[in-house]
């Protein structure tokens, strides 16, 4: 009877578990190395992508909701785990534009351009987030927001308003066109 009684105790508290991550309240999850929270349901927003924009880059910013919740994987570039230069090399390789793989020597590619510029596919740098100088990127897409390989959450979409971001912030490169 007793075992009949511990066996029930933890199915029940197994359903109890299960029906709390299947709730529709959000959790806030925590970005990158070591940024802002955000909520979960943020981490895939797609924002629309204006009509003016070349098929080029609105190519390159479908291809990258392709990774969203991709693990992350240090020096990864694959589906099955990636870092965030690593996302920015596979995305922009499909089209056959060869980039640099770390993510200062990213930071030397294609033309400056300021925040107020950014277009989808543009690169977003930022600075001494895990080692000094340019140690993260993403790729711009849209509404003030990034794709990027986040260390804790794998591939995901974040502001660049959160308070993190805008701290580590260090510049932006067009790439295409």
């Amino acid at each position: 009877m007793l075992r009949w009684s511990r066996n029930c105790l933890l199915f029940l508290s197994l359903l109890a578990l299960l029906g709390a991550c299947s709730s529709s309240v959000e959790t806030a999850a925590k970005d990158d190395h070591g940024g802002g929270s955000r909520r979960s349901r943020d981490f895939e927003y797609r924002p629309a992508l204006p009509d003016d924009i070349s098929r080029g880059r609105r190519a390159v910013v479908t291809e990258s909701y392709d990774y969203l919740g991709t693990p992350y994987r240090y020096a990864g570039n694959t589906k099955r785990g990636i870092d965030c230069s690593g996302l920015v090399h596979a995305v922009f390789k499909k089209f056959n534009l060869a980039l640099p793989r770390r993510a200062s020597d990213l930071f030397r590619k294609g033309r400056s351009v300021t925040r107020a510029q950014l277009r989808p596919a543009d690169l977003v740098f930022f600075a001494n987030t895990a080692g000094k100088g340019i140690t993260h990127v993403g790729i711009y897409v849209g509404e003030d927001r990034f794709i990027h390989a986040s260390t804790r959450a794998g591939v995901i979409v974040s502001s660049l308003d959160d308070s993190y971001y805008t701290r580590h912030y260090a510049g932006a490169r067009m790439i295409i066109k």
